[in-house]
């Protein structure tokens, strides 16, 4: 099924949807995808990081189900969030938004300059309340936002072309180095409970020709910055990370085992190091 023409209002769209998605997970995993899309259509200068990167990377079936949109700005908050909110005014197919602040956390031994901004994104279409879209926002380390890729998959677009929506354009992520950098970091912290970087980190190995000089200077660079752990560093099996890794696993195809996950990370560290 496929319609030729945007829905004229918010009740059609919701029914088109679930005329697409007859069941309510696979409904609202489509509606939450869409959002993070249509709100990476108005994004200002910078890139989309994190899992919501990965499912513009790879799509619905070969990344992992991410309900958060994170991304990395170039320009000072201020003026980001004043684009942001002209952008979302304006709107993109029919879809108008708006930025509510949420409180930042405050994670023990980060230093607050390190920390993700954390905003709601209120998403209306044609003026009738739909999605939240829960976005993180931070500041661009080591560059690494000023020369993105741009990214969106087939079957992202088809998500909206189905609906009778224009194609939405692709939008920029982070490159892969950074993006292997930053997940190595994440899940090799001691205390990490970052697990779902494993399934990141192994996706991007099979799917992107990396280059591992490259790599081991932006892992460099990305640690030196950091200054909370030195590199190379060495991942380690937590407590409860069984239950996690299998959660992030589902329906992607990656090491089965945490445990051989584990190890494979090590390995990658180990090929990237010697680099």
């Amino acid at each position: 099924m496929k319609y030729s023409t945007p829905p004229p209002n918010l009740r059609s769209l919701e029914q088109r949807i679930r005329n697409l998605e007859p069941h309510d997970t696979g409904s609202l995993r489509r509606q939450t995808t869409m959002a993070m899309v249509v709100v990476g259509q108005m994004l200002p200068e910078g890139a989309v990081k994190g899992g919501t990167a990965m499912a513009l990377r790879y799509g619905r079936a070969d990344a992992r189900f991410t309900q958060d949109l994170d991304a990395a700005r170039i320009h000072p908050l201020t003026h980001f969030i004043d684009d942001f909110e002209a952008a979302l005014g304006h709107g993109w197919g029919g879809f108008t938004g708006r930025v509510v602040d949420r409180k930042p956390p405050r994670p023990q031994g980060i230093p607050v300059a390190y920390v993700m901004q954390p905003f709601d994104v209120k998403l209306e279409y044609l003026g009738r309340s739909w999605r939240t879209v829960k976005f993180e926002l931070g500041h661009n380390e080591i560059d690494d936002a000023v020369e993105p890729e741009v990214r969106l998959t087939a079957d992202l677009v088809e998500l909206f072309t189905d609906l009778g929506f224009p194609a939405p354009d692709p939008i920029p992520v982070l490159r892969a180095d950074h993006q292997v950098a930053q997940k190595l970091h994440a899940v090799s912290e001691p205390g990490s409970d970052r697990v779902r970087d494993l399934v990141d980190l192994q996706l991007l190995d099979k799917h992107e020709e990396l280059d591992l000089g490259q790599l081991r200077a932006t892992c460099l660079r990305f640690f030196d910055y950091r200054r909370l752990h030195s590199w190379p560093p060495s991942v380690e099996l937590g407590v409860g990370w069984d239950g996690l890794y299998e959660a992030a696993t589902e329906g992607v195809d990656v090491l089965p085992e945490v445990g051989d996950a584990v190890a494979w990370a090590n390995g990658l560290i180990t090929r990237i190091a010697e680099g």
